[in-house]
C-alpha cells in the first residue's frame, strides 16, 4: 500500500475550497418598498401634470357639486370635471414618465431611484420600449378608461389594483404586470 504524502497522524487534511465566485444574493424590492416609490413617483406626475395643464388646457368652469347622495349626478360630475385633453395629457405624460426611465440605461423611475429599485429582465437586462409599456399598463391604463366611462374606468382600477397587490404574495416580488413584461424589481 503507497502513503500518501502529508497524510500522518499530524498532518493537517488537504485544503478544501471551491474556486468559483460565490453568487450574489438577489434582493427583490418587496411591496411596501415599491409602494413609496410609487408615492414619490405619483407626487412627481402629480406636479407635472398640473403644471403642463396649466399651460396647455384652457380652464373650464367647474359645475356646482351634487347632492352626494344622487351617484348619477356625481357620476356626471366627475366626468365633467376632468376634461379630455387633461386625461390625454395625464395618460400620455404618465405613460413616458414610467416606459422610457424604466427603459433607459438607469433602469428605474425617479421614486425607484431614490430607494435603490433596479428594473430589468428576468435575465437581468434593459427593458425594451414594449415590454416598460407592458409592465407600466397599471400606471397609465385606469386613466385612460375615464375616456370610455366610470364603468370601465372602475374595472379597468380594480385590475390594475389586483395586479399591484400580487407583489405582497410572490417569491420574486413580482406584480402580474411584471409577470407579464418578464420583469422584476431588485434593489442594492
Amino acid at each position: 500500500m503507497a502513503s500518501v504524502p502529508n497524510s500522518g497522524p499530524g498532518a493537517p487534511p488537504p485544503p478544501v475550497w471551491d474556486a468559483r465566485p460565490p453568487e450574489a444574493q438577489v434582493r427583490y424590492a418587496g411591496f411596501w418598498l415599491r409602494t413609496v416609490a410609487a408615492i414619490i413617483d405619483g407626487i412627481i406626475l402629480g406636479i407635472a401634470i398640473q403644471i403642463l395643464a396649466f399651460f396647455l388646457i384652457a380652464p373650464i368652469q367647474q359645475p356646482p357639486m351634487p347632492d352626494v347622495e344622487d351617484w348619477d349626478a356625481l357620476v356626471s360630475y366627475a366626468m365633467a370635471a376632468m376634461p379630455v385633453q387633461q386625461i390625454v395629457l395625464a395618460t400620455v405624460l404618465i405613460w413616458a414618465y414610467f416606459v422610457f426611465q424604466e427603459s433607459s440605461r438607469v433602469q428605474a423611475t425617479l421614486g425607484k431611484r431614490a430607494l435603490g429599485i433596479r428594473v430589468s429582465s428576468l435575465a437581468g437586462d434593459r427593458l425594451d420600449l414594449w415590454k416598460a409599456t407592458i409592465r407600466a399598463w397599471p400606471m397609465f391604463l385606469p386613466n385612460a378608461a375615464w375616456l370610455l366611462g366610470v364603468g370601465i374606468a372602475t374595472l379597468v382600477g380594480l385590475a390594475a389594483l389586483i395586479a399591484c397587490l400580487t407583489v405582497a404574495f410572490t417569491s420574486r416580488k413580482q406584480g402580474l404586470h411584471d409577470m407579464m413584461a418578464g420583469a422584476v424589481l431588485t434593489r442594492s
